[in-house]
């Protein structure tokens, strides 16, 4: 199947919605692009089969979106690494994350021998398609939300935070 054509913005800068159409990370990309965000989009041997993901990120995150079925899949990693002795305190951060907010769901897991991994990761169902204004939707209160979870976890853990932002305005 093909992409549906890009709408062109109006003079107000505000793009048309477009018709429901089959999602691609190609489609994600054009959203990205549109809010001058970094990306690029990866396939890889995974087996007999070939996995194909679109990366891009922050400087506290890396996040890749996936479609596995009639499911997009963005997931995250925080930048920051949790000494294994904190387990429970992590736990019990991610728990009240998730019963306090709607998305995303904050999990962790062992990173090697390092300590805790803490992600962040948040599904859609895209069996039916996606219009434009769809995608551009999911996708940005997604990436909204993720990056609203990790400053939760960053307000706990500031010890944890030894990467600069990066001000590319200045």
């Amino acid at each position: 199947m093909t992409n549906p054509p890009i709408p062109e913005p109006t003079d107000d800068g505000v793009y048309p919605d477009s018709p429901v159409a089959e999602l691609t990370l190609e489609r994600i990309g054009s959203i990205l692009d549109s809010e001058n965000l970094q990306y690029r989009i990866e396939s890889h041997d995974a087996g007999e089969e070939s996995v194909t993901v679109l990366r891009t990120g922050f400087s506290n995150t890396a996040i890749f979106m996936q479609l596995r079925g009639e499911t997009l899949i963005i997931d995250s990693i925080w930048r920051g690494v949790v000494p294994k002795s904190e387990g429970p305190k992590v736990l019990q951060l991610t728990n009240q994350w998730n019963t306090e907010n709607y998305t995303p769901t904050l999990r962790f897991l062992e990173s090697g021998n390092e300590g805790l991994a803490v992600s962040a990761v948040r599904e859609v169902h895209v069996g039916n398609g996606m219009s434009r204004n769809q995608i551009g939707a999911f996708t940005m209160s997604t990436l909204d939300a993720i990056m609203q979870a990790y400053t939760y976890i960053e307000s706990q853990y500031p010890q944890l935070v030894t990467w600069e932002e990066h001000n590319h305005d200045a």
